[in-house]
């Protein structure tokens, strides 16, 4: 009865706080979405980096960029995870946001000196660092009763949610203000000191009980993929759930750039376009799911919600008017907000009780092998076919995924 209390004591004063770190965590991280076009493939922006170098080049680049934020995240998030069950919680996660915190200057430091190279490693770094999420997923286990645990999973959810729209929408204003695609950096790194001096001063430590052994391993990720495809009951869903995220990340990875090229926008213009989709996502989390939780079942909803999503990054590139783009949108943010939601469900419930903690290990590292590889490919798509190459590789991915889960063995 005792530790009952005493975990929901802590669980009262280590979430307000964690819900803080994970909001200011992806506020920066956030930021860099509506420079990378600017930076990467504006010949006419004053923070343009990349004179000298061909159209193709600079897609690949931009492509570049994200997916070593993506790949090393990969490698970093299950490591992070095992070393806190031999370090303990808050000196990981410390170290973790302040490292990510020195990415943001370096990288504001790159942008000021015109170097790729700068930009490259400040981004290898930020992904290392920015996999501290899974250090936040073992402090909301250690602290949550288990009746709880989902409950407070989706407040990680929501804490995402709210940096993603801030994020987009600070960092583009803050380019415009200051003319300079540097100025978001300097506020993102600023933020993290301050995130971590919140953590040093506010967040116990709340892993006791730790492991003698280190037998972890910087192939954690790719144990975990094969772990996926070894499951033999939930092997179709990792497929769908992959091949949807790949799908999905072809969107995220080039829509910036096509919002600059096609449609015009600044910083700040792709900022608030962002800022619009969080928006329409916390309101499919906040009203959309409950509204079909007990009318619908998950696989009704998917096999809507997932073509519904393919139709409209199909059709992104070839809407005329910006006013077509924020038309096309709420049904975009919705469909993969419960896309998202629904398949998560799925997954859980393919697996066994004792499973769950590992089918979310393998579905967070499912994600970030989707987002380490194709940010590159839609780079190379874009400068070999042309800037509808992406969008037209995400649709069809969600299309397959869709008949991979509606296939008769599934």
């Amino acid at each position: 009865m005792y530790d009952i209390v005493s975990r929901m004591q802590k669980q009262k004063k280590v979430l307000p706080i964690l819900f803080t770190t994970l909001m200011l965590d992806m506020i920066g991280i956030g930021m860099i979405i509506p420079i990378i076009p600017s930076i990467f493939t504006d010949p006419t922006s004053a923070s343009f980096v990349l004179h000298g170098y061909s159209q193709n080049m600079q897609y690949f680049i931009a492509g570049l960029i994200t997916t070593v934020f993506g790949f090393m995240q990969f490698f970093a998030a299950p490591l992070l995870g095992e070393l806190s069950d031999i370090y303990g919680r808050k000196k990981l996660l410390m170290m973790g946001v302040g490292v990510l915190a020195l990415s943001q200057l370096l990288f504001g430091f790159g942008v000021l000196t015109a170097s790729l190279v700068v930009l490259l490693i400040s981004r290898i770094v930020a992904g290392l660092a920015g996999g501290n999420f899974s250090i936040a997923q073992a402090v909301i286990a250690d602290v949550s009763e288990p009746q709880n645990r989902a409950k407070n999973f989706g407040l990680m959810g929501a804490a995402f949610g709210l940096g993603f729209i801030v994020g987009p929408l600070l960092g583009g204003w803050l380019a415009g203000a200051f003319h300079s695609a540097a100025a978001p950096f300097w506020f993102a790194g600023a933020l993290g000191i301050i995130n971590m001096l919140l953590i040093f001063i506010l967040l116990p430590e709340t892993h006791h009980n730790r492991r003698a052994e280190k037998n972890f391993t910087l192939l954690k990720g790719f144990h975990n993929i094969k772990m996926a495809f070894q499951d033999v009951d939930a092997k179709p869903m990792y497929w769908t759930s992959f091949l949807y995220m790949c799908g999905f990340s072809f969107f995220t990875s080039f829509i910036s750039v096509l919002l600059l090229k096609k449609f015009g926008l600044s910083e700040a213009g792709i900022g608030t376009f962002f800022g619009a989709v969080g928006l329409w996502m916390i309101i499919t989390q906040v009203v959309f799911i409950r509204l079909f939780a007990n009318k619908f079942t998950e696989k009704k909803i998917l096999r809507v919600t997932i073509l519904l999503l393919a139709a409209t990054i199909a059709i992104y590139p070839l809407l005329p008017n910006l006013t077509y783009a924020y038309t096309v949108m709420p049904f975009m943010a919705i469909a993969q907000g419960l896309s998202m939601a629904y398949m998560g469900a799925l997954i859980s419930k393919s697996v066994s009780a004792e499973k769950q903690g590992a089918a979310l290990g393998i579905n967070a590292s499912l994600q970030a092998l989707s987002q380490g590889i194709i940010p590159l490919i839609a780079g190379i798509g874009s400068g070999v076919i042309g800037l509808v190459s992406p969008f037209i590789a995400g649709a069809v991915l969600v299309v397959i995924a869709w008949f991979v889960l509606f296939s008769k063995r599934t």
